[in-house]
């Protein structure tokens, strides 16, 4: 009973990593010791499949269960102070970015290739927001949405992606946060099952098939895929900056995103060391 408690928990603190902007639920999962694990089983489920059953509901129920409220609260910040609370996300992401440098850093085979991937994914995704890629011009279909959750997924996978920073990159962030915060209103389930559906197969089978494919890309091309994670880190704080002072913003609304900027990044590195 108190290994399943723990573990629900643990799956809380990673939904909570999931929902915000900035935070890598699967760097989460890293620190409380359950990612391997979590690839492992998901890789293949039926190898003791009881305790790998018994694993995931524990830890996929405290992760939907942290992603249903916070969403709510994330939602009431971003309605009443958009600019401030943006700023606290961008302060997020950026703190993270020390422990990625750490991390290429530590690699011996640095060369102008890699950095070249870091390059190319930065401009290729920033492109992506910039042309608007976004619901507001009808971009999103059935097919769209099971891409849009097999994006997410992979992001809880990943370690070092945020996936609500990737949302918010390509254009859908509101949708989705609106989607999530409302999973225990009936009727809104009903309006949005056009939606629910498609995003919900794109979210497993990101899950299922993109923790494979870091079982092989981590042991064969771990290098380049931190290249990859920077690439997207960047674009997303240069398209979230772009996003936030597009927005009227009085100069107390200023300077309080200024502090939360600070004090985001302030936590995140407190929390990577």
């Amino acid at each position: 009973m108190k290994k399943t408690l723990i573990l629900f928990l643990k799956g809380m603190i990673v939904g909570i990593g999931q929902i915000i902007p900035g935070v890598s639920g699967g760097m989460l999962a890293i620190t409380l010791g359950i990612y391997e694990k979590g690839i492992e089983i998901i890789s293949d489920i039926f190898k003791s499949f009881k305790e790998n059953i018994h694993f995931i509901l524990t830890v996929g129920f405290g992760i939907l269960i942290s992603i249903i409220f916070c969403s709510k609260l994330i939602k009431y910040f971003l309605i009443k102070f958009y600019f401030p609370t943006m700023l606290l996300f961008i302060g997020l992401i950026i703190g993270g970015i020390p422990s990625l440098i750490n991390k290429i850093k530590s690699f011996k085979k640095n060369n102008i290739k890699n950095v070249l991937i870091a390059v190319i994914t930065f401009f290729i995704f920033s492109f992506l927001a910039l042309i608007n890629f976004s619901s507001k011009n009808n971009y999103f279909g059935t097919i769209g949405f099971i891409i849009i959750g097999f994006i997410y997924a992979s992001a809880m996978v990943i370690p070092g992606v945020s996936g609500t920073a990737l949302m918010i990159l390509i254009g859908c962030y509101e949708i989705i946060i609106n989607m999530i915060s409302n999973l225990t209103n009936l009727n809104v389930i009903i309006s949005n099952f056009k939606i629910i559906i498609p995003f919900g197969i794109g979210l497993v089978l990101g899950i299922i098939y993109v923790s494979k494919f870091m079982n092989y890309i981590i042991k064969n091309h771990e290098i380049k895929t931190y290249y990859f994670i920077i690439g997207l880190v960047l674009s997303s704080i240069f398209i979230m900056f772009i996003q936030a002072f597009n927005t009227n913003i009085n100069f107390t609304s200023f300077l309080i995103g200024l502090i939360l900027l600070i004090i985001g990044f302030k936590i995140s590195t407190c929390f990577d060391s």
